[in-house]
């Protein structure tokens, strides 16, 4: 997460129109290099002198070009890497069912394809999801992987707002889910027998 203001001095004999040519080329030239760098991601929104999605060249001789870039679709493809990494491999069946839903979707395109100003959950919908993550369940590796991936996304990515929820999934998003509840011994209201369960999710979206 970076913030880069830069000021251009060009020579007082040099026309308006020759002006703004300059500063959106000049422009469109650090953004270009800034993703080229890996600096900053190729997703972004641009405001020329306020108004967003203009281009470069309508610029004002003493304007601004404002670009915002998109880190959402980034965010969402290491807090996969992360929670596959962090899951258990006795069959694999558990680290292969990550899944992320974009505002109430299964997402199956390219995550670089995610919209700004989206919602997005990284959830896993097997029926032992929870008792995974909350540690009801003994395996192979430590319980809270939704948390620890959490942690890490939040870290690279401050501009991104990353929660740890118990989520939903409404009949019909993922095959198979929701699993409902067959038994209530020893479990609070909130989860009573034939009820859907709710899944451990990773809740991220970008900071206004």
């Amino acid at each position: 997460m970076f913030a880069r203001s830069v000021r251009l001095f060009a020579r007082k004999t040099l026309s308006p129109e020759a002006l703004s040519a300059h500063l959106a080329t000049r422009a469109i030239q650090i953004r270009d290099d800034l993703i080229s760098s890996h600096q900053a991601p190729n997703a972004y929104t641009t405001y020329v002198d306020g108004q967003k999605d203009a281009r470069e060249a309508v610029v004002q001789p003493d304007g601004v070009i404002l670009y915002r870039f998109h880190y959402l679709p980034q965010a969402t493809l290491l807090a996969v890497e992360q929670a596959m990494r962090l899951s258990p491999v006795r069959s694999g069946r558990f680290r292969r069912a990550w899944c992320v839903v974009v505002d109430g979707r299964v997402w199956t395109q390219d995550l670089a394809r995610i919209p700004a100003g989206s919602e997005v959950m990284v959830l896993n919908p097997e029926p032992y999801a929870r008792k995974i993550d909350t540690g009801g369940m003994k395996t192979s590796v430590p319980p809270g992987i939704v948390e620890a991936t959490r942690q890490i996304v939040q870290r690279q990515y401050p501009n991104i707002k990353a929660e740890r929820k118990f989520v939903t999934i409404p009949a019909g998003v993922i095959p198979g889910a929701p699993w409902i509840l067959r038994q209530n011994h020893g479990r609070s209201r909130s989860r009573s027998a034939g009820q859907p369960i709710t899944y451990p999710a990773l809740v991220l979206k970008e900071k206004v």
